[in-house]
């Protein structure tokens, strides 16, 4: 059976996976990633993919709010 934590890395992978190749992330203070390079870093767990995990959610959790409000 899947954890949450497994699950929402699996549904932020999809998501950056999703998108152009050549789209670039801006990730806070560590600098820009491409969308395999970004992936490469949620794959490892670093502190990188988790603030990407952190944007996504964050992102997610606003477009609910913003769903539910129309």
């Amino acid at each position: 059976m899947e954890t949450n934590s497994e699950y929402i890395k699996k549904l932020v992978r999809e998501r950056i996976s999703a998108m152009p190749p050549d789209v670039s992330f801006s990730i806070g203070n560590f600098g820009d990633y491409t969308r395999n390079e970004l992936l490469e870093e949620v794959d490892k767990d670093s502190e990188v993919g988790r603030a990407a995990i952190e944007m996504q959610l964050t992102f997610i959790r606003k477009m609910s709010g913003i769903l539910h409000t129309q």
